[in-house]
């Protein structure tokens, strides 16, 4: 196919450059002269000299790649808890939105998990309602203990008055009763005290922190039992769902139950990617104007089959040099297969933007418009820039051959 599309710039670049040919044959023909091989050897090393300078400016100033595609991203779906399918919700093909179900496992023991922590809260929290009961009960037996305390002040005060005045009335017993039952009295204040201080550290201290823990265990007992249903956390279109309800549950990335197709933003929808030969680095700038021939766009009338586009970043690195830490030294000859300058296009027109197929393969033809140095506005400049004509028409007879051959982009090489 690149041989094919080659041949067919060559013979389009010695159409062009055949001019001095032909005029020497009209030459000749006018002046009656036979045309043999010497009579036009220079008009032939003529045209071989303007075909071959041609040939190398369109080449080098046109850079041409056919490995571009239109990118898009895939979301793996697995399952955070392992376990047996006891439901599926989608299919392929559906479209989900975040939050939307797409699959449940088994969840008995995740949901016992719950119901058992969900207890805990419950009797932990009727422990402290009952210690804040146990908290008045104390308060009122401290409120009758310093009741009974101030009464028994009082008797020992009118017994001492007695003792102050000499009254026949007082008795020794009785005054030693007093203070024996006065004494007694603040010792029951300060049991009364202490038992509050109990309930209090109880109902107030020890029941809130435990009461704060079994929640804790039961909103962890709850997320585990939302584990066992997974969830879209993005919105896009469900496809290849390997599930089937009774079968396991995988929870490795690289083993997914299926995959979600994003939907695309504007600018994603417009944005091809496209890997360039090494040599076409210096030719290539952000800006630079390209046309664009997806596989998935080709059709017979050529209606909207090649789209114009720009190039908007230069990726700098090439993914070949990198090098990762390992047990042993790197090989230079590992890294024999060289690398590609990775071009991000955007589409010119925002309304092509729905016509590219993700995941199509493209063929990306770049337009040299800007020259540096003293060549800039020079007609050498002009007419390197009239020559993207050939490449245009090989590129649309390169996507029409590719639709009526049935065979495609296969066979492309980096021209």
């Amino acid at each position: 196919m690149a041989a094919f599309e080659r041949g067919v710039g060559i013979m389009i670049e010695l159409l062009v450059t055949s001019f001095p040919f032909v005029l020497r044959l009209i030459y000749l023909k006018w002046r009656g002269i036979p045309v043999t091989l010497y009579n036009v050897h220079r008009a032939l090393f003529m045209w071989f000299v303007l075909a071959l300078i041609v040939f190398f400016a369109v080449f080098y100033y046109y850079p041409k790649s056919y490995t571009g595609l239109v990118p898009f991203r895939t979301v793996p779906v697995v399952a955070e808890n392992g376990g047996t399918v006891t439901d599926i919700y989608v299919k392929g093909g559906d479209r989900v939105e975040p939050g939307a179900p797409l699959f449940a496992v088994e969840n008995t023991s995740e949901q016992a998990a719950v119901d058992f922590a969900t207890r805990k809260v419950e009797e932990i929290e009727s422990a402290k309602l009952a210690a804040e009961l146990q908290v008045q009960t104390a308060q009122a037996v401290l409120d009758a203990a310093i009741t009974a305390r101030e009464q028994a002040e009082l008797v020992l005060m009118d017994h001492e008055a007695l003792q102050a005045k000499g009254s026949a009335a007082f008795q020794v017993s009785q005054l030693e009763r007093a203070q024996a039952t006065l004494s007694t009295r603040e010792a029951e204040v300060e049991a009364a005290e202490t038992q509050l201080g109990v309930a209090q550290v109880q109902a107030h201290a020890v029941l809130p922190a435990q009461l704060a823990s079994a929640r804790a265990s039961l909103k962890q007992a709850q997320v585990e039992l939302s584990k066992t249903l997974t969830l879209s956390s993005v919105d896009g279109v469900v496809e290849q769902v390997t599930l089937n309800i009774g079968s396991r549950a995988a929870q490795a990335a690289m083993s997914p139950a299926m995959l979600i197709v994003p939907d695309r933003k504007d600018v994603e929808r417009g944005r091809i990617v496209a890997g360039f030969s090494q040599v076409s680095r210096t030719e290539l700038y952000e800006g630079m104007a390209a046309e664009v021939a997806c596989e998935s766009n080709f059709n017979i009338s050529m209606r909207n089959t090649v789209l114009p586009a720009r190039i908007v970043r230069i990726q700098e690195s090439i993914s070949s040099g990198q090098l990762a830490p390992s047990g042993r030294l790197i090989e230079p000859s590992e890294k024999a297969k060289r690398g590609q300058i990775v071009v991000h296009l955007d589409l010119v027109h925002p309304e092509h933007r729905d016509l590219l197929v993700p995941g199509s393969g493209c063929i990306v033809q770049s337009y040299t418009t800007s020259f540096e140095g003293n060549m800039e506005g020079t007609l050498v400049a002009h007419g390197i820039q009239a020559m993207g004509i050939i490449k245009a028409v090989g590129l649309r007879v390169k996507a029409w051959f590719g639709l009526t051959s049935g065979i495609g982009l296969i066979g492309g090489g980096h021209a």
